[in-house]
């Protein structure tokens, strides 16, 4: 049978290896927002760039229409986007927030469950230690008694 001190150890382990994942896990995700996002500044980038190719090879009267469209449309869709994301993202962030809350108070409870798991398994490693040294200390109280022959 492994010392109870070895059980404690690896249950350390254990805690060490989970708070190294979680840390891992926001980091990455933290990552891999980022990658998206320099992922999609470049698509952007490189869709306007097309849109300024074919502005710059238009000529005359088509690139004096195109550009009225274009102020047009710009305008618009400023204003369009302008209401959606304002709308969308105050839902978003309030959506977001309370399923990350949710979350969060559930792996919080979780983590406390898990110290007072800790706590008890401490109490009773403890208990067994000394009912241990209890009983090594009554064996060697109880001396054998001289028997008559």
């Amino acid at each position: 049978m492994k010392p109870l001190s070895q059980h404690l150890a690896e249950l350390s382990v254990q805690a060490k290896g989970a708070e190294d994942r979680v840390a891992k896990a926001q980091s990455q995700a933290h990552e891999h927002i980022e990658q998206q996002r320099n992922q999609v500044r470049q698509e952007t980038e490189q869709a306007l760039g097309k849109v300024k190719q074919r502005f710059d090879e238009a000529k005359g009267e088509t690139r004096a229409r195109f550009e009225g469209l274009r102020t047009k449309v710009n305008s618009d869709l400023e204003q369009i986007r302008g209401k959606a994301i304002e709308a969308k993202g105050k839902f978003q962030a309030w959506d977001a927030n309370n399923y990350a809350s949710d979350l969060e108070a559930d792996a919080i409870a979780a983590i406390d469950y898990a110290v007072a798991a800790t706590k008890i398994a401490e109490l009773q490693t403890l208990d067994a230690i000394a009912a241990r040294a209890k009983a090594v200390s009554t064996v060697e109280q109880v001396q054998p008694m001289p028997t008559m022959a």
